[in-house]
């Protein structure tokens, strides 16, 4: 990042998903602070915040692994993995109250959940099929939340100079 100012991206194969859903408020009054003290402790060198980052990076490699095996069961791991280390770092008041409360309506039915970045929706995966699907979209209505399957598109990065310039 320092160095050319982007990460590191690997264009993969859309279909090596499994189907997700967006979890989101109809009304969101809740969404936490936009700011924290994490990006200052990172800089200051806190040993826990590095860390834990350090394992954040390594929940991507290991999802990639997993979606190229279709190891669905390691990727609804990784999600929760994933949620519970930015709540640790970040705490609950930063998250705040009803994107917390999204994923625990999703993880209430064994679904697996996360943000979809620095919060306000939820992706969900039910690895259980339909019937999941269904508890998840009657949980989340009584808790009122919206559920939406996730429609994905193909990147449209080529194999020209958009890789080159990304890897």
């Amino acid at each position: 990042m320092d160095r050319v100012g982007y990460g590191i991206y690997t264009v993969m194969d859309i279909s090596l998903l499994p189907p997700l859903h967006l979890i989101y408020a109809e009304n969101p009054s809740d969404s936490g602070k936009v700011h924290s003290t994490v990006r200052r402790k990172w800089l200051d060198g806190d040993e826990f915040i590095i860390s834990s980052m350090a394992e954040i990076a390594k929940l991507a490699e290991e999802g990639r692994t997993a979606l190229l095996k279709k190891d669905y069961a390691k990727i609804k791991e990784l999600m929760n993995r994933n949620f519970d280390l930015r709540r640790s770092i970040f705490g609950d008041e930063c998250l705040g109250a009803m994107n917390i409360k999204m994923v625990e309506v999703a993880r209430k039915i064994g679904a697996a959940a996360k943000f979809t970045g620095s919060g306000g929706a939820v992706v969900a995966f039910c690895p259980d099929g339909a019937s999941q699907v269904k508890l998840l979209e009657e949980e989340c209505s009584k808790a009122g939340f919206i559920v939406e399957p996730v429609k994905l598109v193909p990147s449209c990065l080529d194999n020209s100079d958009d890789l080159k310039t990304l890897s």
